[in-house]
């Protein structure tokens, strides 16, 4: 069984080569590759593998508008940061979805998908559903890449996220600003609503990281978070909506 890694961090590369050689050291991993681009080049000289592992957001963009165009004939196991792009994946031959950090125990149930897939007719409506119904979920962490290290927020223990210049910035539970890559009016989406309201538009609070509020001026309210310095400020049209939302 041959299979190829589609993967820009060179820790997750690692991790799912482990994974890989751990639930069966006979199976070849004949490459990985970083970008789109290595991808497109590698398939024109070389034959399909049995099965994919892939990254979503690449060096050079997200993989999706390369795979729609059928470059990968195989089936596709995706690991990711993100769990937003649930029905792309099923669209291009996706059976399984794996988040960021993978523990070993649910990549082994993907490759068990993966090799009931092999014996028997695929049921695609099937897995439809499943996927679906994965994206109820709302989002448990945020991954912070530097040029260093991969780390891991998790979104109970984040403040507050702020956007600026087109990044995210995620204020950790002591204050601290971790950069990373979203949009904010799509972060905002897959966060639990129960603990996370965006007061304007570029600033999302966590309830539980709330200090203090006051009054400020323009009918809007300014918001202390636990261990940050900075005031975040209600805009004028959400101030009520948000007044119900922390009752």
């Amino acid at each position: 069984m041959k299979v190829l890694i589609i993967e820009d961090e060179a820790i997750n590369i690692e991790i799912i080569t482990d994974h890989i050689l751990r639930f069966n050291d006979k199976i070849e991993i004949v490459t990985s590759l970083q970008s789109k681009e290595e991808v497109e080049n590698w398939y024109k000289t070389n034959d399909q593998v049995d099965l994919v592992f892939s990254d979503i957001e690449l060096l050079d963009g997200n993989v999706f508008s390369l795979l729609k165009t059928s470059i990968i004939k195989c089936p596709i196991i995706f690991t990711t940061a993100y769990n937003t792009f649930y029905q792309d994946a099923f669209d291009v031959n996706g059976i399984a979805y794996l988040l960021k950090p993978i523990s070993y125990n649910k990549f082994c149930k993907a490759m068990e998908k993966f090799s009931n897939l092999q014996s028997k007719e695929v049921d695609w409506t099937k897995i439809s559903e499943a996927i679906h119904g994965l994206n109820n979920n709302y989002k448990e962490r945020i991954i912070v890449k530097t040029k260093t290290e991969l780390k891991i927020l998790s979104t109970k223990n984040t403040g507050a996220i702020l956007s600026n210049s087109g990044k995210c910035i995620a204020i950790d539970e002591n204050g601290k600003e971790n950069e990373f890559r979203y949009k904010l009016s799509d972060l905002i989406k897959e966060l639990n609503p129960k603990e996370f309201f965006q007061i304007n538009r570029g600033e999302i609070v966590n309830i539980n990281f709330i200090e203090k509020i006051e009054p400020y001026f323009g009918d809007r309210l300014a918001i202390s978070i636990k261990k940050y310095k900075q005031h975040l400020i209600t805009s004028a049209s959400v101030t009520s909506e948000f007044r119900k939302w922390i009752e």
